[in-house]
């Protein structure tokens, strides 16, 4: 089973806090004692000073000190000494608080603290120093001359051990969910994983690695929806020439090889905020934003000059062509009215001759 992490110092600053209370609650009440005793015994009022307020605060003032140069100076074993450190407290009020002097049981406080730490060997360290601080606090009782029942006796130590097995319970329950949470936790990512390749495969062609219609569509419906107005917006349709007869003479699977490498030559060549697309069969497009119209066509040239010198191996002597459809977005402009544009600038390319870039805005431009 995981173990839950040791030396935890987020828990060690709260609990050196939570003492820090203790000891101000503690001034607070000796004080309002100290007043009462003064009112009701004002000839003894410096010996009730001096037992409830000076003596305890003292020891407990020097504990604080010892505790935190402890901590500071034994970092790896600051876990023990928080435990050593609060059971040490609960046997100052004991010994210097008449009311408490037979209240043994307070020492399953540090045994209940011990279990924050999820670790066996803590709870068992607290419930060994409880035993060994009950011997002497006995013994201390014993030789001052007060009578210890028996009853008192096997009451307390009923209480530490019925403390320290609660503590255990609790502990592994705590296990218990946290290895269910974990669990759940590498559910719910295997099924976010899946989801996310389940996503990716729905909107990514696995030829190309490119993004496929679906995505052009669901990407250009955004860009007119939340593009600022004065961004520019261009469409390019590719289509590589002649890719009927490339997989007639030499096979479908050539024709593969030719898509994927177009397919990589975009990814390569294009800006980070434009996207390239199978759009369908040979047909490719990219969408360009905030790009001028003659930066477009400077990109486009440049592409297709990159389409004629790539060489093929399984086409050898063979040249790649492509021809391109490109017409700009106008908001005025309905989206299908657009598309039709550039599909009709394509067609135009096509039956010019192929291999030539044809835009809405010019003439055709021949490599």
């Amino acid at each position: 089973m995981e173990q839950l992490p040791e030396n935890d110092h987020i828990w060690n600053r709260k609990l050196i806090h939570l003492l820090w209370w203790i000891l101000l609650i503690y001034e607070v009440a000796a004080m309002i004692g100290f007043l009462f005793d003064i009112y009701g015994q004002p000839t003894q009022w410096l010996h009730s000073f001096l037992q409830f307020q000076v003596i305890p605060t003292g020891l407990q003032l020097a504990l604080m000190g010892a505790g935190y140069l402890a901590i500071h100076l034994l970092k790896r074993y600051s876990d023990f000494i928080m435990i050593i450190w609060t059971m040490t407290m609960v046997c100052i009020y004991i010994m210097c608080i008449p009311e408490l002097m037979s209240s043994y049981e307070l020492i399953s406080i540090p045994i209940i603290l011990s279990s924050v730490y999820f670790q066996k060997k803590y709870i068992i360290f607290a419930y060994s120093l409880g035993l060994a601080s009950l011997t002497a606090l006995v013994l201390s009782q014993v030789y001052k001359g007060y009578l210890i029942t028996p009853s008192e006796l096997i009451v307390t130590l009923t209480v530490l051990s019925a403390t320290a097995l609660v503590c255990f319970a609790i502990m592994r329950k705590g296990r218990t969910l946290h290895a269910q949470l974990g669990a759940s936790t590498l559910r719910e990512q295997d099924l976010l994983i899946r989801n996310v390749m389940i996503d990716r495969l729905s909107k990514v062609d696995a030829l190309t690695e490119l993004f496929n219609h679906r995505s052009f569509q669901e990407h250009t419906d955004h860009l007119i929806s939340h593009m600022p107005y004065d961004t520019p917006l261009e469409l390019a349709l590719m289509d590589i020439d002649n890719f009927k007869k490339i997989n007639d003479t030499y096979g479908h699977w050539v024709g593969d090889v030719v898509l994927k490498t177009i397919g990589g030559l975009l990814k390569d060549m294009l800006g980070p905020d434009d996207m390239s697309f199978r759009y369908g069969g040979e047909e490719f497009a990219v969408l360009f934003v905030g790009k001028t119209h003659e930066e477009v066509l400077a990109v486009c040239e440049s592409f297709m000059q990159i389409i004629r010198e790539t060489e093929i191996p399984e086409m050898p002597g063979r040249p790649l062509t492509m021809s391109i459809g490109l017409a700009p977005y106008n908001r005025n402009t309905m989206k299908k009215a657009w598309f039709q544009q550039v599909d009709e600038c394509l067609y135009i390319a096509k039956r010019n001759g192929k291999n030539c870039i044809h835009t809405y805005l010019s003439d055709p431009y021949t490599g």
